[in-house]
């Protein structure tokens, strides 16, 4: 162990059985000599906490910050030191300089994932004169002030405050800023191929610009398949190249099971609840589940049940919709209690905030991607090096019509499989033509100069890295379209200013997002927030939040409240789910071709319990049935050919678009949640691959004048783009051309 402030700090004699590579150059520092290049009072806080050793990405990521002269990109599993890989080097290195201004800015996706992380470092800052504030909605009015005041130290924000500081305090960007160091970028992996890492990335290169610095990017995430794509997006608008860092743990263990409850009218039979019941008595567990409508559905039928067997009330659920302070208590419980817990959660405990340890995580439904699996399962086992995910599915019957088949217990093998033997995760991308966002970033630097001639406008945005693709006529062509919706209006002198209505959309909270925000109704139990629905309710309506049944009492519409008290739902009742449902689940085209290859296989899987691999084996019946084992198949009932091609969410969906631009009659067959196929009507499967071959080989295979106007993709400020610049962004960034070109000039005869 350190020796902490003894004179003679050292080490136990430690050998590294870890895997650690370091990308450019090989790790020469050694331990002893990592650790002393650290700050006293960090050597202390090691200490203190009774560290044995640095670890090796701890090291490395040590002595990769000690020139400042490229970004790193941190990638570990969960719970295997990142944070203090960063910030151990970054906090020293700051502590060493005299100089007002931000030294560290750290962003999150997430204002949990802030507050968890200030506790962490606030404790390493433990008696030192360096501040650390975090930036959100719930945070401390006073302390911003202090920070506007007396800029030093880290600062913590979302992309989304970051936005509103440069809208709103432009002035202050260079005082907070010119001696920024370093960025610190948490789960960067989900700002990637997003809006918001885009949004982002603008905003650093605008920080860059109006501050005059040039800090160091450190971007840390447990799950990225492609660390190319990583550093180039954290490199993006830099100064500087980046280096990876990987490490990955020896000797974690992993269990893994799937077990399916078939279902017919009752969604949620109390066989599938008595299941759950007993697969999580005794144990810490974390249910995640696709919606928030299946998350209060599922655990208020575990609560219930458990409470009639007079068992303890350890249920929770964490989402969005419920209050802060709800959250925030939940967090807590799971943190520092060690007795059994039950939560359930959608997205918002599946990113790195520290819930304490858990004996395993549990799929009701099956994950939205590999990485999102892997970042999950990462909850568990923290402590012991044990982890465990148990997929507790339920398999709804089609009955005979195919757009009701449900897949989730092949789909979710599928990504077992993928994972667990070749460590495939889907790999990210980052769009060329962010027309959207380019549009937002127009409307906050307007809002930030007060107005610009198009000329200055012009040269600022198209020198951004984020938007090096996109020309001077692109850029003009979207100004001419705000000026003719009357969003900017133009002065004598030819300068661009807000008008009234681009007032309006600046001067909102929503603008700071580039996501559309929900609207919301705010629900209390005697004056007590307990979280929000997405629509009003009449007194004596019944709905589930927070994992209880409420009865409304009274509904407030003028100020979007609505009053409750807690009921019991018998089972002959039903109580409404005030959350819409979930959209379609986009696939990549490894996942589908392994469910395609599990459908037409006979292999067992040992981890699949007696009534999943029943319904395995329906699945693979009906997989003959209904032609997807053909690959083309004539529907006997309808006169349609249906087509099942081995490919991903965004290449099916481009074939869709082509066959149609071509007035080929045909729609999307969708089972369930996921895109399987198309459904063509009036052709034979010869004519199909005639058209599929000849269409290969044409240059344009889908048009701007068809994308503009039969193409509805929904998304912020989509509406106020112009059709062909909308067109566009849909068919570079939106749709897979040219995969789906190499699957039609691939196809065999019959």
């Amino acid at each position: 162990m350190y020796r902490g402030s003894d004179p003679k700090r050292g080490l136990t004699p430690y050998t590294p059985t870890e895997d650690i590579t370091m990308a450019m150059t090989e790790q020469a520092m050694t331990e002893q000599e990592a650790y002393d290049s650290l700050a006293g009072f960090i050597q202390d806080y090691i200490y203190e906490k009774k560290w044995e050793h640095l670890n090796p990405l701890q090291i490395a990521s040590i002595e990769a910050l000690q020139e400042m002269d490229h970004n790193l990109l941190l990638m570990a599993g969960t719970a295997q030191g990142k944070t203090e890989a960063a910030f151990l080097p970054a906090i020293s290195r700051i502590s060493q300089e005299d100089t007002s201004g931000i030294g560290i800015l750290y962003i999150s996706p997430l204002k949990a994932l802030i507050n968890d992380q200030f506790i962490r470092i606030e404790d390493m800052l433990r008696g030192q004169e360096i501040a650390i504030t975090k930036w959100h909605g719930d945070s401390s009015v006073y302390r911003k002030e202090k920070l506007m005041e007396d800029p030093r130290g880290i600062l913590q924000m979302t992309p989304e405050s970051l936005e509103a500081m440069f809208c709103c305090h432009a002035e202050r960007i260079r005082p907070l800023f010119e001696n920024l160091a370093f960025v610190v970028i948490d789960e960067i992996h989900f700002f990637i191929n997003d809006q918001r890492g885009i949004q982002l990335l603008a905003l650093l290169e605008r920080i860059q610009r109006l501050a005059g610095c040039r800090p160091v990017r450190i971007g840390l995430s447990a799950t990225i398949q492609n660390p190319e794509t990583a550093v180039a997006f954290l490199n993006t608008g830099s100064p500087y190249e980046g280096k990876v860092l990987f490490y990955k743990a020896g000797n974690h263990h992993v269990t893994c099971s799937v077990t399916a409850t078939r279902i017919g009218k009752v969604e949620y039979p109390e066989r599938y609840f008595k299941k759950i019941l007993k697969h999580t008595k005794g144990k810490r567990s974390l249910l995640f589940t696709h919606s928030r409508m299946q998350c209060e559905k599922i655990i208020s039928g575990v609560r219930e049940m458990a409470l009639a067997y007079h068992l303890p009330d350890i249920y929770y659920v964490h989402h969005g919709s419920i209050s802060k302070g709800s959250r925030e208590e939940t967090e807590k419980i799971m943190k520092q209690e060690s007795g059994p817990i039950l939560t359930g959660t959608t997205l918002t405990l599946e990113l790195g905030i520290d819930i304490g340890d858990l004996d395993q995580v549990i799929q009701a439904t099956d994950p939205p991607s590999i990485s999102s699996m892997v970042q999950r399962l990462g909850r568990s086992g923290r402590r012991t090096g044990r982890s465990a995910i148990s997929f507790q599915l339920r398999h709804r019957e089609d009955k005979g019509d195919l757009k009701k088949l449900d897949l989730s217990v092949v789909r979710s093998i599928a990504m077992i499989e993928l994972y667990f033997r070749s460590q495939h995760m889907e790999e990210s991308r980052m769009p060329r033509y962010p027309f959207r966002f380019l549009l937002h970033t127009i409307l906050s630097l307007i809002c930030e100069k007060g107005c610009l001639q198009p000329h200055q406008l012009a040269a600022y945005v198209l020198e951004m890295a984020v938007f090096k693709h996109i020309s001077q006529e692109q850029l003009r062509d979207i100004l001419v379209h705000l000026i003719d919706l009357d969003v900017l209006t133009q002065y004598e002198d030819a300068a661009l200013g807000l008008s009234d209505r681009g007032e309006e959309i600046v001067d909102n909270l929503n603008f700071y997002a580039v996501f559309d925000a929900e609207v919301a109704m705010s629900v209390y139990h005697n004056g007590v927030e307990i979280g929000m629905v997405e629509r009003a309710y009449r007194p004596g309506n019944v709905f589930y939040l927070a994992g209880r049944s409420w009865e409304v009492k009274e509904c407030h519409m003028d100020s979007q409240r609505i009053e409750v008290v807690e009921t019991h739902i018998s089972e002959e009742e039903e109580a409404s789910i005030p959350f819409a449902g979930y959209g379609s689940m986009e696939t990549d085209f490894q996942v589908m071709e392994k469910i395609h290859h599990i459908l037409s296989d006979e292999s067992e899987y040992a981890y699949v319990d007696e009534e999943a691999k029943g319904v395995i084996e329906t699945l693979r019946e009906k997989a003959v049935r209904y032609g997807i084992k053909e690959g083309l198949h004539m529907d006997r009932n309808t006169g349609d050919l249906l087509w099942f091609p081995v490919a991903g969410t965004r290449t099916i969906t481009t074939l869709y678009h082509i066959l149609r631009a071509h007035d080929l009659r045909c729609e999307e067959i969708y089972c369930r949640e996921i895109l399987f196929g198309i459904r063509l009507k009036g052709e034979s499967p010869g004519h199909l691959l005639g058209i599929c071959r000849t269409l290969a080989g044409e240059e344009v295979l889908i048009d701007n004048a068809y994308a503009a106007r039969s193409m509805k993709y929904h998304g912020k400020y989509f509406n106020l783009l112009p059709d062909h610049i909308r067109a566009k962004e849909i068919l570079e960034d939106l749709l897979d051309l040219e995969g789906a070109r190499r699957l039609m000039a691939g196809m065999n005869s019959v």
